[in-house]
């Protein structure tokens, strides 16, 4: 790597000359300087960041730790969001992967600090608590996707009880009366919500909420979490009032019980309504029919995070703030069939 002496010798200037058009000095002429960034522009030399923290000036560096978000496609709009935010101010992105590693977590945090980071945001594949150790005074943290037991960092959440009100109201609306339930991990915080928003509008309605209806369509107990979902759909499909429309705990459980549906003599939306979760484009739009569902505000969390980062004057008091997805209604619902 070239260096500021070698800049020097290349301009035939001294290397106090390099170092005052570096810093932005004023009292250097325009030839010189011009000689200077030729220099560093045929050397590819480029100044220490390091260096120009310690004259004062703002490297303007937001960092990102993520667990295995770089790789999953549901999830990567967080990033998406907060380079566009980035690049709009004019910030660079530095990003780590932690891997859901504490250690890994612990080094990275060390590693943006000696960059002088402006903030360092975390986010999470999928809304869970986390505990987080270091403090933050001087360089601040803002969670996306994750929270605290005790609120202590900005704090960036979908609203997944919205979401699931919307879309069991949308069901409502269409005059289903059985809607079935079928929920991810009961040990998910996102689980509980949207069985609250579920719930809630069939009280908004003035409908009981029939628990029956209610089952989970995942499992851990085998290398295929949905394996358990043709059982589950045989028995709420021989109840007596069998549901008319199914809100699925995703797209990925949609997809498998559109296919379970079919094999059962089921039309979609013809004799069922079939709802998902995520808004996973990759499955919704190439689903026959397309696939009503919400989606996860992953790229406007992504832009908000990145905008407490940058401006660090509105976390000075942690606050927990919740983003609603959109109710994207497609092909898979329809009325209720008597």
């Amino acid at each position: 790597m070239s260096s500021i002496k070698d800049v020097a010798a290349k301009a035939n200037v001294s290397i106090k000359t390099v170092s005052r058009v570096l810093s932005g000095f004023a009292g250097v002429s325009s030839k010189t300087k011009e000689k200077v960034e030729s220099a560093m522009q045929e050397l590819e030399f480029y100044p220490s960041a390091a260096a120009q923290s310690l004259r004062g000036r703002d490297k303007g560096i937001v960092c990102l730790i993520t667990e295995k978000l770089t790789t999953t496609p549901d999830s990567f709009d967080i990033i998406a969001g907060i380079q566009s935010e980035c690049e709009k101010q004019g910030k660079l992105l530095m990003i780590g992967e932690s891997g859901g590693s504490d250690e890994s977590f612990s080094r990275l945090v060390d590693d943006f600090r000696r960059q002088r980071a402006e903030a360092i945001i975390f986010a999470t594949v999928y809304r869970r608590q986390v505990k987080i150790k270091q403090s933050f005074k001087k360089c601040p943290l803002i969670l996306v996707n994750c929270f605290e037991a005790n609120l202590s960092h900005p704090t960036i959440l979908p609203n997944d009880y919205l979401g699931a009100y919307q879309i069991t109201d949308e069901l409502i609306a269409k005059k289903h009366r059985k809607i079935a339930y079928l929920t991810l991990f009961e040990d998910m915080p996102a689980t509980q919500l949207r069985l609250d928003g579920y719930r809630k509008a069939h009280e908004a309605a003035n409908l009981d909420v029939d628990r029956g209806l209610i089952q989970v369509g995942v499992c851990r107990d085998s290398e295929d979490e949905f394996s358990n979902l043709p059982e589950v759909l045989r028995t709420l499909l021989s109840r007596q009032e069998p549901p008319t429309a199914i809100c699925c705990g995703n797209d990925k459980m949609a997809m498998r019980v559109y296919m379970l549906i079919r094999k059962l003599g089921f039309q979609i939306p013809e004799s069922i309504s079939i709802v998902g979760y995520d808004n996973y484009k990759l499955i919704a739009e190439n689903l026959l029919p397309k696939l009503t569902t919400v989606s996860l505000p992953y790229f406007s969390m992504g832009q908000r995070a990145a905008q407490l980062a940058i401006n660090k004057q509105q976390v000075t008091t942690p606050e927990i703030i919740e983003i609603s997805g959109e109710l994207v209604l497609r092909d898979s619902h329809g009325y209720a069939t008597s």
